[in-house]
């Protein structure tokens, strides 16, 4: 039984520092919808959640007992849920760059 628990643990601790890595490119392809495959929705939102994080700034520092990958598994769960939903919000919640004119 510890080692399902640790093997899981690594296996956990490997995706979410890929995730961490991925490029900070927005997916070029849109989002799938919320009754797509799993795979489907999961591999898009990978991609747009390392670009998202990456585009909005931290409010302030983590707790030490928060894990640095916290924020992206979070998010990654949250948008894996809907997708198309979630990049709605997100980008509402972007900061916009200042127009000047």
């Amino acid at each position: 039984m510890r080692n399902l628990v640790y093997t899981t643990f690594l296996i956990a601790s490997a995706s979410t520092a890929a995730l961490a890595q991925a490029d900070d490119k927005r997916p070029a392809e849109p989002a799938p919808i919320a009754a797509a495959p799993f795979e489907a929705r999961e591999a898009w939102c990978q991609d747009y959640v390392a670009w998202f994080v990456g585009e909005t700034p931290v409010a302030r520092p983590a707790p030490a007992d928060v894990r640095p990958t916290h924020r992206l598994e979070v998010e990654l769960n949250s948008c894996k849920l809907d997708p198309r939903e979630y990049e709605r919000q997100t980008l509402a919640e972007l900061p916009r760059p200042e127009r000047a004119g």
